[in-house]
């Protein structure tokens, strides 16, 4: 595995991001009860005021304070084109997988799955939230992409080896998510595999074209969804 800049200046600049992010996360979750209040519309725009935080910050630590370019990340390393259909490949293994988890980790939880869009299908919210939200989950995709799979793992893989970077990765990944354990699980798993298309590939196009179709899939139906629902307050 290629690490794409000095490791001991990357190492601190992703302990960085990650601290900053996880404050992020929780000023969201402290906030996000009180706006609550002011109707629907306002949680969802909170939530993508700080998910565009945290695209901005590893794009301002990776490319102005330390001058990397996208190619310097490796995005198109090996050929577009090589990139885009391993991403494909690599959404479809991950969204066969995740229909099988959601359907049977029941036997291990003992509750039903529900992902977050369902929850947030059962909070009735207008069509602009929806859209809001929606837009946010997208732009989450690419973020989380460039901060654990374009800084974090080239930098963990050249201190303690590819298998081990790839755990530890996938669990800050996790674990900065805040999500209960069943869904904690999966989101481990999924950061696995979106490990795995980084290294398969050598792009990091790979994981983030994965990840935007792991998003944008359910996306689109659940927004058809909500339309179908009669949810058309805006």
């Amino acid at each position: 595995m290629t690490v794409f800049y000095d490791t001991s200046r990357g190492l601190l600049l992703t302990l960085m991001v990650i601290i900053i992010v996880t404050v992020l996360v929780l000023l969201e979750k402290s906030f996000a009860p009180q706006v609550k209040y002011w109707g629907d519309f306002y949680p969802a725009l909170l939530s993508f005021f700080i998910i565009s935080t945290k695209i901005a910050i590893p794009l301002l630590l990776l490319w102005s304070i330390c001058g990397l370019s996208p190619r310097s990340l490796g995005w198109v390393k090996g050929g577009l084109a090589q990139a885009l259909w391993k991403g494909v490949v690599l959404a479809a293994l991950m969204m066969t997988f995740m229909m099988f988890y959601q359907k049977y980790s029941s036997l291990m939880f003992h509750t039903p799955y529900q992902s977050t869009g369902e929850r947030f299908l059962a909070q009735h919210v207008s069509i602009a939230a929806t859209l809001i939200a929606l837009s946010a989950s997208l732009l989450n995709a690419c973020g989380e992409e460039i901060i654990f799979r374009g800084m974090l793992l080239p930098v963990l893989s050249g201190y303690v080896g590819v298998v081990l970077a790839l755990l530890i990765q996938s669990c800050i990944f996790t674990a900065y998510h805040f999500f209960p354990l069943q869904n904690s699980v999966l989101l481990f798993i999924m950061g696995i595999f979106f490990g795995i298309g980084y290294l398969w590939s050598g792009s990091l196009l790979t994981p983030v074209l994965a990840h935007l179709i792991e998003n944008g899939v359910p996306a689109l139906i659940f927004l058809i969804r909500i339309l179908q629902s009669g949810h058309d307050r805006i």
